[in-house]
């Protein structure tokens, strides 16, 4: 898997705007660190699942990232014009994406997961 090819998919998700370039960068990096031990050995590496999986944790890194520079809320008036914007509601979202990414990769995941629930 390619941090390059996750950048193009981070792409389309949405991301905070003041994230350059070389932070997203190291963000897509992080999440094929993240991803990579946990792909089967007989899954392309190069899946769009899997790529859409990785650019999903690399979102959710850079919300994370955008709520440890703010501060939790902004609120913002222009007369009758009131702007609200959280980063709890981004990470939220964000949180989402990535799991949605995790949940649609899963057959070309390794099971690493135990349960146990009676003897």
């Amino acid at each position: 898997m390619d941090a390059w090819a996750v950048l193009n998919c981070l792409g389309t998700l949405p991301i905070p705007q003041d994230v350059d370039a070389a932070e997203r960068i190291a963000f897509c990096r992080a999440a094929v660190e993240e991803l990579q031990p946990r792909i089967r050995e007989d899954a392309d590496p190069n899946d769009p699942r899997l790529l859409r999986a990785a650019a999903g944790i690399a979102c959710a890194l850079c919300a994370l990232r955008e709520r440890a520079q703010t501060d939790d809320v902004s609120y913002f008036k222009a007369g009758d014009v009131t702007i609200h914007r959280s980063a709890v509601n981004h990470i939220a979202a964000a949180e989402k994406l990535r799991e949605e990414g995790i949940r649609l990769a899963l057959p070309l995941l390794r099971d690493d997961g135990f349960l146990f629930t009676a003897v």
